[in-house]
């Protein structure tokens, strides 16, 4: 049975994101999609090779992208624009409501702010977070 997205938590930190503690919630976040990982593939193919033969490289996570109602005051929304202009190396977490309580720990860098708004429209801003190092996958308590 799937897991329903309605309850994910989305923590930002700059100390760790290993712990829920020091984490703390982006606020009315709308979707995430990522991590969204890949690995190169070498080919190690010779003259006496019967078909093509092949490596696998390291993997990359890639990245985590994070939609949400752009709220200029909101704390968490400004540390994770002050991480993108200062180059700072931060943790993010993905609490899901599952009933095992996943999660998803990373850190990266904010590489992308951007803010949308139209007539008749609320403003919206999407975060691009470049992974760095591997994606931990454990429980989180509360």
């Amino acid at each position: 049975m799937a897991n329903e997205a309605q309850g994910l938590i989305v923590c930002f930190s700059t100390t760790s994101a290993n712990t829920t503690a020091t984490s703390k919630a982006i606020e009315e976040v709308n979707s995430v999609n990522g991590p969204s990982g890949s690995a190169n593939v070498i080919d190690v193919t010779h003259l006496r090779s019967d078909a093509k033969e092949k490596l696998i490289g390291l993997r990359d996570e890639g990245q985590l992208s994070i939609d949400l109602n752009y709220i200029a005051t909101a704390a968490n929304q400004i540390r994770l624009r002050e991480s993108r202009a200062n180059r700072t190396e931060s943790n993010v977490a993905l609490m899901f409501n599952d009933v095992g309580r996943t999660m998803a720990a990373m850190k990266g860098y904010v590489s992308g702010f951007a803010i949308t708004g139209a007539v008749d429209s609320k403003m919206t801003g999407t975060v691009t977070i470049e992974i760095t190092g591997a994606v931990t996958w454990t429980t989180w308590t509360s």
